[in-house]
């Protein structure tokens, strides 16, 4: 019987800075005390219930909100919130580094949106540079927050 090759893993794991998670909680959580307050004085305890998933929401985004890529093997397994892709690092194409505004372009502002019709995937929680590359008909981009952690996913995606 063979001896099989350990695979080395190598993951990259993105919040957002600190002054947006935190900011961004408190803004969530007073929405839901304002809700809170409403239901109680006008006795709508219905409220009650959004009001609580807004404090749940608070907690979920300053504790666990996160964008990973995570190169084992010969994949890579790109998640965020609600969101989780698996893809065969031999289908990537047109891997590059460069840098970026740590914003998202059109409306919606989510860890992980699709743009142009569905061609272009980001993940994005705030960062200086990005990997972008070509996979299934897509292309990918991963915001980081240091252009040496791009360069280093760069090279883990192209072995």
């Amino acid at each position: 019987m063979p001896a099989q090759a350990a695979t080395k893993m190598v993951k990259f794991v993105e919040r957002s800075p600190g002054w947006l998670r935190w900011g961004g909680g408190a803004l969530l959580l007073s929405v839901g005390v304002v809700l809170s307050i409403g239901a109680v004085s006008d006795g709508y305890w219905i409220v009650l219930v959004p009001a609580a998933g807004m404090g749940l929401a608070a907690i979920w985004w300053c504790v666990s909100a996160k964008i990973t890529a995570a190169v084992e093997g010969q994949t890579v397994l790109l998640s965020g919130p609600f969101w989780k892709r698996s893809l065969q690092l031999r289908d990537l194409h047109n891997v590059e580094v460069s840098g970026d505004s740590g914003l998202n372009p059109g409306p919606v502002n989510w860890p992980v949106v699709s743009l142009e019709r569905g061609t272009l995937v980001r993940l994005n929680m705030g960062g200086s540079a990005v990997v972008s590359f070509v996979s299934d008909g897509r292309r990918y981009q991963f915001v980081l927050s240091s252009h040496h952690s791009a360069q280093r996913l760069a090279a883990a995606l192209v072995g």
